[in-house]
């Protein structure tokens, strides 16, 4: 487990620090994430980001996209942002997915974007329990990642080319995530289509995991 973490932030550190640093900087920036992804107004839709929302972003480097979000959902508060590694970008705390440090239901809105691909699928499995532990009735969890094709050729290029700052690289479909997302305690999960994108052209996959909301109590129904 130690070596696996290790490798997964050292991979992330030597992108950064390397020759490619500054391309990677300029992907992880709110113009760079908004050209991977650029309908914002389907995500905050997606994620009912809105006035009095709390939201937490888990990525690597999508820090500053979730502060776009943020600003254009008109939430008062930012985001609370978490990464393996510091930078680039806003980020607020340094965390394992498998042991998220805040409290239960203290989200009601989280995103992960183009982040579960590093993982293998034990770590996704505990990541999805984290999502449902901390996300409250009514909340909903947005996973968004690079998605495999038929084509196996196609699968390795598309891995290498989404491969710099990763220790592993693995693509999964819909299939294998709602197979996964399914055991962690979700009460809806969807597929979803965050939109159009124009880097890289390859296709994704959007999950969106939902909480119901609570149930009113006595006093509520009276």
């Amino acid at each position: 487990m130690m070596r696996r973490r290790r490798g997964a932030r050292q991979a992330r550190e030597r992108w950064l620090a390397g020759p490619s640093g500054l391309l990677a900087r300029a992907i992880n920036s709110q113009a760079g994430m908004a050209a991977i992804t650029p309908r914002a107004g389907r995500l905050i839709s997606l994620l009912d980001l809105k006035p009095g929302s709390r939201y937490l972003d888990i990525g690597c480097g999508t820090a500053a996209y979730a502060h776009l979000l943020a600003a254009r959902a008109g939430l008062e508060e930012p985001p609370f942002t978490a990464d393996l590694v510091p930078g680039p970008g806003p980020v607020e705390m340094l965390a394992w997915p498998e042991k998220l440090p805040f409290r239960d239901e203290s989200f009601d809105a989280i995103s992960c974007f183009y982040y579960i691909r590093r993982f293998d699928d034990d770590v996704l499995h505990a990541l999805g329990t984290e999502l449902a532990r901390l996300l409250a009735p009514g909340g909903s969890a947005l996973v968004l990642e690079i998605a495999p094709v038929r084509s196996r050729l196609l699968n390795r290029l598309h891995s290498w080319l989404v491969s710099p700052g990763c220790a592993q690289t693995g693509l999964r479909g819909w299939g294998r995530l709602v197979a996964t997302f399914s055991e962690c305690g979700f009460d809806a999960i969807d597929l979803v289509n965050a939109g159009p994108y124009l880097l890289p052209p390859i296709p994704r996959v959007g999950v969106l995991l939902r909480r119901a909301p609570s149930l009113p109590g006595p006093e509520e129904e009276s």
